[in-house]
């Protein structure tokens, strides 16, 4: 809705804009400083993580009946860095033509199923989840991923992070990373 007051601003008001359309944001700043931190949390990475450090009993799959090749969820995940650049290559070039009415998509392009994240987290941490199925939640698509090729091809803005980069990053994955490093397992 508000994309569409957006352009009917644009239209009759000459209201430049540019909406940016996150997928599943995750990761820190790779120094530490800044990062994914929600109370109450709610994105599967760090709460698979969480799980993993002992402070949730169980990490919870809602689904395990969609039509993907593991039955769970499938989504695009982007490194909260990534949409930090593209912010500032939208505003620059929001600055630059003065006319812009644009809409990207920002996401990595590349599919990770619900069960092949907790997987992930396990192969990182070195344990292993306590995974409770449950139902599905209302509205859940079988298949989120995004088609970023619109911001490459416009503002050359680009992905670099892989969900193995995101998941090690600090923040929330921070204090498993120092447990590890404390026992020398990373």
């Amino acid at each position: 809705m508000i994309e569409k007051i957006l352009d009917d601003f644009y239209k009759v008001y000459g209201l430049a804009y540019v909406v940016l359309r996150y997928f599943n944001a995750a990761g820190a700043h790779e120094m530490g400083l800044i990062g994914d931190d929600h109370n109450p949390e709610t994105h599967l990475i760090p709460l698979v993580l969480h799980h993993l450090q002992g402070q949730r009993i169980s990490t919870s799959v809602f689904g395990s009946d969609y039509p993907t090749p593991d039955g769970t969820c499938i989504r695009d995940y982007i490194h909260n860095t990534e949409l930090a650049s593209a912010h500032i290559l939208a505003l620059a070039s929001l600055l630059e033509t003065g006319n812009l009415h644009k809409t990207y998509n920002l996401g990595n392009g590349k599919e990770f199923s619900v069960k092949e994240i907790i997987e992930t987290c396990e192969r990182i941490t070195e344990k292993n989840a306590n995974v409770i199925i449950t139902n599905r939640r209302d509205g859940d698509p079988a298949q989120l991923i995004a088609s970023s090729q619109k911001i490459y091809e416009e503002l050359g803005w680009e992905t670099k992070y892989s969900l193995d980069q995101i998941i090690k990053q600090p923040g929330i994955g921070i204090k498993i990373i120092r447990m590890n490093l404390r026992d020398n397992k990373l």
